[in-house]
Formats: C-alpha cells, sequence, structure tokens
C-alpha cells in the first residue's frame, strides 16, 4: 500500500483478528459486522449481524459498494481534477463548483 487506508471493512473479526490488531495500533477507524461469538473491543463502529451466512456477506458487501458509489458521485469535483495543472479553470466553472460545495456544506450544517 501507498498510504494507510482511512477505513477498515471486516466481515469476520474473528479471522481477521491480525488485520483488527494491527488497524488499532495504527489508529484505523474499523467498521466491522459482529456475530454473537465477536469481541467489539477496539471496533470503531460494531454492526451487529450474521458474519457466516454468505447471503449475509454479499448484502453487506453490495451496501458497502452502493455507499461508496453514491458518496463518489455526490463529492464535487475539485479545481485540481476538473482542469490539468497546466490549463486555467474557466472562471464561471470556478464559480459553479464553489456554488455547489456551499449550498452541500450549508445543507450538511443545517442537519445539525
Amino acid at each position: 500500500m501507498k498510504k494507510v487506508p482511512d477505513l477498515v471493512f471486516v466481515i469476520d473479526t474473528n479471522y481477521e483478528s491480525l488485520a483488527i490488531k494491527e488497524s488499532i495500533k495504527l489508529s484505523i477507524p474499523i467498521v466491522a459486522i459482529l456475530d454473537t461469538n465477536s469481541d467489539p473491543e477496539g471496533i470503531t463502529f460494531p454492526i451487529p449481524g450474521n458474519d457466516d451466512a454468505r447471503r449475509s456477506i454479499d448484502l453487506y458487501c453490495n451496501l458497502i459498494k452502493e455507499t461508496i458509489s453514491s458518496a463518489k458521485k455526490e463529492v464535487p469535483v475539485s479545481e485540481e481534477k476538473a482542469a490539468p495543472k497546466n490549463e486555467k479553470v474557466n472562471p464561471t466553472i470556478k464559480s459553479e463548483i464553489k456554488k455547489k460545495t456551499e449550498v452541500k456544506v450549508k445543507k450538511n450544517n443545517s442537519l445539525n
């Protein structure tokens, strides 16, 4: 890996105990499915559920995939990604990006 991950998602905490220990040591937040035989110690975001059944695992993975996909669509395009470094960003596009970002921030702040 080129950098430390922002988050670790674990299905079976018993099987992946080494990943849990490493994540705790590196202070990486952990999202984990916890079955009745799982230890919640060190898990940042525990999710109670079945970590043995194939259908359950498919459900969790599909939900994570959909969440990541929808989050990527919601993230505003940064100016760096909008145009290569050697090209100037159109002022109209720049102001439009700024407006969209401000609206999202206002919406998020109004929810709190």
